[in-house]
């Protein structure tokens, strides 16, 4: 039964013997059945009688596994089963015993195409548990635990091990990790592709009414495509043509309807996926002469033609915001003003501007892009920013694109391992985003994928039309957390105009990143750029493994002990005790070194008028601030639905405790019970400041 290999000097089984083994095994199960039939339920919700040849077969075809070495771990784990004595067994429990015979063997390629995906008991409990305490609906249940399985996938089967242990270890963080396969993050979307043709099981629109039908289809459509925000371009610029002929009073119904029915207020605790309007101040130079699209292809004249409706939409648009907050703040829209230098001198711009500043004093809802006069770039809420510096086109570049995703590096551990040496954290810098890189290119694999087959049919483009969405001008945002905490540590000063060298370390580190951005551009043909993108679980995660890893004694972060986390989005802590101008300025410096993106948010006081924001953003446009919005807190009554400015005890008005407070977690108002844990406990501890008009 056994014979000597003479090479190897170690013994093996013969043909005989593995008849004899066979038959062995084959008599013990008989025996094992007559003593009493052992049974399994199963993962598809069945009783079934247990038979280790279907674990053989699912360890061929599920994990690879040669048949013969399938065979022999399928009767070793039945031995192990028959010794526990049980009347039944579940298939999560042979799978754990099987895996513990792959791991004993050294077979670990296969245990990880083998590994069952899920969440605890327990964990499941807690999380049930924590929506009821944070007043979440039970969709929150479900889409989290949902979004567990998708990253234990990802991490174990998707992505190269050096990359998902990174992640893992928390030298990088890899945002919508449980979307990373799926879906692209953002898109900038072109409505004219959807105004000029039959789409989405509407007609081609002939009024502002269907226009704005279209719009709102269009984002229901391609929200189940994407898993971040979307942006709707040059919104009043290419919907005028369908305000001609319409008076006033019905612009704003339709306008209304339109944002009424897209909105979220407070009291929702669903954090729907977003959406930005963007509007100008004036139609761009650059579209006055191009053709209008219009309903199959109509040839109405050029948007510089529709000056009267575009001013209408872009008045209405303010209008309709301000009586739609004046009881609840809406979350959604995020609204997206363009500004240009000469806005602020121009009679009818100003007056524009002007209104939306009252919007920001009053519900915090404008974002504005400080542009100059002919610069072609585009912004999303989440301070996304695109231009025409890849393809050379701005439709192309701004366009029927977005951004891909992102990856956060952990810049305060990277400061830790370079104790201070300048040349050692540099060169760990380099390393660390050459891993994030890797991961990009495994995104895009997977995203070409989803457009093949389609799993994304609207980007895919839809009936054998051309493809909607631009996958090769993506953006993939290298982004980070603690830029300030690593500045900090290295070199021992705060972030300030008056610390050099924290400055100095800090536009160095974005220097090195945007030099190692550009060549992994030109090497990959990816649009690799530098962000700063608003990470809330890259910015508390990292936070905390850091602690574990190097003790609070050593980290420096935002927040008391327990609760701390990183800087993300703005790059200066909004705890920082700085003046207002030296905070703008600073900003202005590192918005200049990330091309991919940015947003700075300035906390103001409860009271501050719309003419002292004005005034502030004209500064803003003139130090060089690019992307710029304030911020407040907020507390609404749900039983009168009413709002005040400020967070307060008790409504002033019906003595309700029943209240929802809100505020800007990173890029977006959010109501407090959805920001992060870390951020929401530390929220008193940031500057407000009280500007003077």
């Amino acid at each position: 039964m056994v014979t000597l290999d003479k090479k190897t000097k170690r013994y093996e089984i013969t043909e005989l013997g593995q008849m004899i083994v066979s038959f062995a095994r084959d008599m013990d199960e008989y025996v094992n059945v007559k003593r009493g039939k052992l049974y399994v339920r199963t993962s598809r919700l069945a009783i079934e009688e247990f038979h280790r040849n279907k674990i053989a077969r699912s360890l061929v075809v599920e994990a690879g596994v040669p048949q013969e070495i399938a065979d022999e771990i399928a009767a070793e784990a039945e031995d192990r089963l028959v010794r526990l004595k049980t009347t039944y067994l579940t298939s999560p429990l042979i799978r754990e015993f099987v895996n513990a015979i792959l791991i004993e063997k050294k077979f670990v390629e296969y245990r990880h195409k083998l590994t069952r995906l899920g969440m605890p008991v327990y964990d499941i409990a807690q999380l049930i548990r924590d929506a009821g305490e944070r007043q979440l609906n039970a969709d929150y249940v479900f889409r989290s635990a949902a979004k567990s399985v998708l990253s234990e996938y990802v991490l174990l089967n998707c992505l190269p091990h050096k990359l998902a242990d990174a992640h893992l270890s928390g030298s990088i963080h890899i945002a919508n990790l449980e979307n990373w396969i799926l879906k692209p993050n953002e898109v900038v979307h072109d409505v004219r592709y959807f105004l000029s043709k039959p789409m989405l099981g509407l007609s081609p629109p002939e009024s502002l009414e269907a226009a704005l039908s279209v719009v709102g289809n269009l984002l229901t459509h391609a929200g189940a495509e994407v898993s971040g925000e979307q942006t709707i371009e040059y919104f009043n610029t290419f919907l005028s043509p369908y305000a001609r002929g319409r008076s006033s009073e019905e612009v704003y119904r339709a306008l209304y309807y339109f944002f009424t029915s897209i909105r979220r207020d407070p009291t929702s605790t669903n954090p729907q996926r977003g959406f930005s309007i963007s509007l100008d101040l004036e139609t761009p130079e650059f579209l006055r002469n191009e053709e209008v699209v219009g309903a199959t292809g109509k040839r109405l004249g050029k948007y510089g033609d529709f000056q009267d409706e575009f001013f209408r939409l872009a008045e209405t648009t303010a209008e309709v915001f301000r009586n739609v907050s004046k009881s609840v703040p809406s979350l959604l829209p995020h609204l997206l003003i363009r500004v240009r230098k000469h806005s602020f001198a121009e009679e009818k711009s100003r007056g524009l501007l002007e209104s939306f500043h009252e919007l920001a004093a009053s519900c915090s809802v404008p974002q504005f892009e400080l542009l100059n006069d002919n610069e072609k770039t585009s912004y999303s809420a989440t301070g996304l920013r695109l231009t025409d510096d890849w393809t050379r086109q701005w439709a192309a570049d701004c366009l029927r694109t977005g951004s891909m995703d992102t990856i956060f590096l952990n810049l305060p551990r990277l400061a830790y391992e370079a104790k201070k040496d300048d040349e050692k954290l540099v060169l760990l810098l380099k390393e660390c985003a050459s891993v994030a890189i890797e991961g990009f290119k495994a995104k895009r694999k997977f995203i070409i994928e989803r457009l093949k087959q389609p799993l994304l049919p609207l980007l895919a483009g839809m009936h054998g039309s051309a493809p909607y969405f631009y996958e090769k001008n993506a953006v993939y945002n290298l982004s980070f957390v603690g830029l300030s905490e690593a500045a900090e540590y290295h070199t021992g000063e705060k972030m300030a105009i008056t610390n050099r060298s924290a400055v100095e370390l800090a536009l160095r580190i974005l220097t090195e990143l945007s030099k190692l951005a550009a060549e992994s551009s030109d090497g990959t043909q990816m649009r690799i750029r530098v962000s700063q993108r608003p990470g809330d679980e890259a910015a508390g995660r990292l936070t905390a493994l850091d602690i574990e890893e190097y003790g609070r004694a050593i980290v420096i972060a935002e927040g008391a002990r327990g609760l701390s986390y990183y800087s993300d989005l703005p790059t200066i802590p909004l705890s920082a005790k700085i003046s207002v101008e030296n905070r703008i300025e600073l900003e202005a410096k590192f918005q200049s070194a990330l091309q991919g993106g940015h947003l700075n948010l300035i906390c103001t006081a409860p009271g501050t008028t719309s003419r002292a924001l004005f005034k502030m953003t004209q500064h803003s446009s003139e130090v060089g601030c690019k992307f710029q919005t304030y911020t407040s807190n907020y507390t609404s009554c749900s039983i009168c639905n009413q709002t005040d400015p400020g967070i307060i005890p008790r409504c002033p008005r019906c003595g309700s405790d029943r209240l929802v407070y809100t505020g800007r977690s990173s890029y977006e108002i959010l109501p407090f019970n959805l920001w992060p844990e870390e951020k929401q406990k530390n929220a008193d501890n940031r500057t407000l400041y009280e500007l003077q008009s």
